[in-house]
């Protein structure tokens, strides 16, 4: 007899995953289980969490199958077919309609429609996802399977989909445990040592604009994989619980310390030559800079980072960036183009306000000394979180924090 399909669905996910969400957990549990049961696994690439499914999938040696949608247009709709990523098969296991007029992409139709049994980790309300979960139980499908975990689902949407004929399963600990130990390596110091001998740190002032002497460096939350990370390295972290996994703005600016380099990007440059960014304006006045900008959903100018001499900086290749409009950009050498900034953007941000320097490539900080470099942070708790791997001196904010928005998630 040929094993059941199931799938495993989500929301879509928010763009700064952390190592202890419970979807982590939800997803390590529910492959084991599919695992022992021997069902057949079904994806499909771009509904949410593909990737990071696939991936735990793989880990668990759970094997998978791709679903894939033809362009067959028929009366009745688009055929949906699969094939194994081990092998050619290939197969029709569905007929899905879909009308013109349908929000709902049509890759999460064939993965609803392609499985015996789906299991809900992640489900927001009123969202593609439940749309489909509501009219899959109105056509007398049933197999809809919610995994149970705090946050996952609210009580809202699980009494109501419980009570339409939906199964409520909730894994163990056992189950949703990362899927290999985390390995820590301790060096030579260990907690008992440490409450005994608590690491002694300071605060110190920081310079005043008047003379200022350093240009800055703002670190700000990565969403996905490091500048210099695959993603298969990252979705290990995620699924193996590791504490190298947090990507916020303090992991960062933790990382850029223990590595002592910052590493270039080239995302929002002009012509992507990967660059570091910096800024000429003094510490106390960065908070005048900290702004939520809507269109890269994302705050410039964090309240994290570092300053460093500018001197020192300039003998490695630092310069002021070219101010300018599209002609300047047209008048440019190859070699010149990674230091335009268009000076007044599309939307009518004046740039010039950031008084950005920029260097091509990566910065190596193993040469730098205490006396040469800053580290800000926002408060007192992530002082200690840096002062615990670095020597170098530590700062605070000048200013007050805005709680970062929550970016809608839209979607599944």
């Amino acid at each position: 007899m040929t094993p059941p399909t199931v799938a495993v669905v989500m929301s879509r996910l928010k763009r700064l995953v952390v190592p202890d969400e419970s979807w982590l957990a939800a997803l390590r549990g529910t492959l084991r289980k599919i695992a022992t049961d021997q069902s057949n696994l079904v994806v499909a690439d771009g509904t949410a969490g593909t990737d990071f499914v696939r991936h735990c999938a793989l880990r668990l040696n759970v094997a998978c199958q791709t679903i894939e949608v033809t362009t067959v247009n028929n009366s009745s709709g688009d055929d949906v077919t699969f094939r194994r990523q081990d092998a050619s098969a290939t197969g029709t296991v569905a007929n899905v309609a879909q009308h013109g007029s349908d929000e709902i992409p049509l890759r999460d139709r064939a993965l609803i429609a392609a499985a015996d049994t789906v299991y809900v980790l992640q489900l927001r309300p009123a969202g593609n996802l439940h749309r489909l979960l509501k009219e899959r139980i109105e056509q007398q499908r049933g197999g809809i399977v919610l995994v149970d975990l705090p946050g996952l689902q609210s009580d809202v949407i699980k009494d109501e989909l419980h009570k339409a004929g939906a199964e409520i399963w909730r894994p163990t600990t056992e189950e949703c445990r990362p899927i290999t130990p985390v390995s820590l390596i301790v060096e030579e110091r260990d907690n008992k040592d440490r409450s005994i001998h608590p690491r002694i740190y300071e605060i110190v002032p920081f310079p005043s604009a008047d003379g200022w002497e350093f240009l800055a460096h703002t670190t700000r939350a990565c969403p996905g994989p490091w500048p210099d990370e695959s993603f298969e390295q990252y979705a290990d972290s995620l699924v193996e619980s590791h504490p190298e996994a947090e990507h916020s703005t303090l992991s960062a600016l933790r990382r850029i310390v223990v590595q002592k380099r910052l590493i270039a990007s080239g995302k929002t440059i002009r012509g992507g030559r990967p660059t570091v960014s910096f800024t000429a304006c003094p510490l106390e006045n960065l908070p005048a800079l900290h702004r939520y900008r809507t269109h890269r959903v994302r705050w410039d100018f964090e309240p994290y980072g570092l300053c460093i001499r500018r001197s020192w900086l300039q003998s490695r290749g630092v310069r002021p960036v070219l101010y300018g409009d599209e002609d300047l950009w047209q008048s440019l050498t190859e070699d010149e183009r990674p230091f335009f900034q268009l000076a007044v953007g599309d939307s009518g941000i004046n740039w010039t306000i950031e008084q950005e320097w920029r260097t091509a490539g990566d910065v190596c900080l193993q040469e730098l000394s205490a006396n040469d470099v800053l580290l800000f942070v926002p408060d007192f708790e992530a002082a200690k979180s840096i002062a615990d791997v670095t020597n170098w001196p530590i700062t605070l904010w000048p200013g007050n924090v805005e709680t970062n928005p929550t970016p809608p998630c839209g979607g599944g």
